[in-house]
């Protein structure tokens, strides 16, 4: 198999990438669950415009896609080619944020300007995506020769908080799996090989509830203010500890206890509330469990006499790699190779799906094309990186299934 046919390839299909990249970015795939990301649904077809443009142009070359997930309202969508030990997953999400306020552009007018793409997404992810199908197109020819797996996963409902069970972990526990993956987060100069985990919380206060005005209130023979107790809540977690303050890896990163991000609490301006809610949000480095925090918290709260609950919104664990896994130095191999500078390896403050991968075994990381304003005004995209991220992930593979 020549690599130079492969890439000369890439680039004759280089127009018709980029017009596919503005498909998938005038598609809109907002995800509204952002904000409540408990209330995120398997039944809303946020993606399914995205998904089925994908599927279709995948079937156009050649290949059998597949919908996979809890409904047919809103799939992933899988793609398998090659034969071989070992199989390279192409990983990448197909909703996005909700469009910021302040654009110069229609946000989903994929305008072209000055080499760049803007748009909702253009850059986190679906140039990625554009990415892996065109990839796919140009190694089809050559499918017979491939020496290993290669697996496309278009995954759903990622944006709200990366730990979504209808998308990547879905795939994941229905056996998509493979010895390595690929997440085409943006950014290609660094290749994240771990991220900084997150536990988020709900402390809900209970008090007694009566009227402003009763005689037993003004006597506080009755009521008692649950927003007063929170505040006392609030107050006990400031001085939060943590069991480990750093890490070689993660080096100037530090864990962050934020609480509260939201506080909810009363009905009416005559009435003692008899209730409160607060939300937490807290960025962990490795080795701070889920059961280290939750012990903790309640440690603070059961010396405070107040009446509360604790819940668990989502945990997911710091996780990193080795910098010297074939995946990593296989990429920097073809970045220089196709790009001409010398990627970094480092790790990410927010999390991504790719922890999922780690947690089950599987080396991955973060690497995508070039671009800005990511979940801000003017996203866009560099269409210079689009057609070499195209070509690393192309070296990528073949390289990959040859060590």
């Amino acid at each position: 198999m020549e690599k130079s046919k492969i890439l000369k390839d890439i680039e004759k299909s280089k127009k018709e990438q980029i017009e596919f990249l503005r498909k998938l970015v005038q598609t809109p795939s907002p995800n509204p669950y952002v904000k409540n990301p408990l209330k995120s649904s398997p039944y809303d077809p946020i993606e399914l415009g995205v998904a089925e443009l994908i599927y279709n142009t995948l079937e156009e070359f050649g290949f059998s896609p597949k919908f996979i997930g809890i409904s047919k309202l809103r799939p992933n969508v899988v793609c398998e080619f090659g034969k071989g030990k070992k199989t390279l997953i192409f990983n990448g999400h197909m909703d996005t944020i909700i469009p910021p306020r302040g654009y110069d552009f229609e946000p989903y007018s994929a305008t072209i300007k000055n080499g760049k793409l803007y748009g909702v997404g253009a850059a986190d992810m679906k140039a990625s995506l554009a990415c892996y199908v065109y990839m796919a197109k140009a190694l089809s020819k050559y499918e017979s020769e491939l020496q290993g797996k290669i697996m496309l996963q278009f995954v759903i409902d990622e944006e709200p908080m990366a730990a979504s069970h209808f998308g990547t972990w879905y795939l994941l526990e229905n056996g998509y799996l493979g010895d390595a993956a690929i997440i085409g987060e943006p950014g290609m100069k660094k290749i994240r090989i771990g991220n900084r985990g997150g536990y988020r919380f709900k402390i809900e206060v209970f008090g007694d509830a009566i009227h402003t005005g009763s005689k037993k209130w003004e006597q506080r023979k009755k009521g008692r203010n649950a927003i007063i107790d929170m505040m006392k809540a609030i107050k006990a977690l400031q001085d939060f500890k943590f069991p480990t303050e750093n890490h070689k890896l993660f080096s100037g990163r530090k864990n962050v206890f934020t609480f509260p991000t939201v506080i909810k609490g009363g009905e009416a301006i005559n009435a003692v509330p008899d209730y409160c809610e607060a939300l937490g949000d807290v960025r962990i480095l490795p080795g701070v469990t889920k059961e280290f925090l939750e012990n903790e918290i309640k440690r603070k709260l059961d010396r405070l006499g107040i009446a509360y609950k604790l819940s668990s919104i989502v945990y997911v664990p710091s996780v990193f790699i080795k910098s010297n896994e074939p995946i990593v130095k296989i990429l920097k191999e073809n970045v220089l190779k196709v790009s001409g500078f010398k990627a970094k390896t480092a790790v990410a403050g927010p999390w991504s799906d790719m922890w999922m991968f780690i947690s089950k075994g599987m080396p991955a990381v973060n690497l995508g094309c070039e671009g800005s304003g990511v979940h801000d005004k003017n996203e866009y995209v560099e269409l210079k990186s689009v057609i070499e991220v195209t070509k690393i992930y192309s070296l990528t593979a073949l390289k990959f299934f040859n060590e």
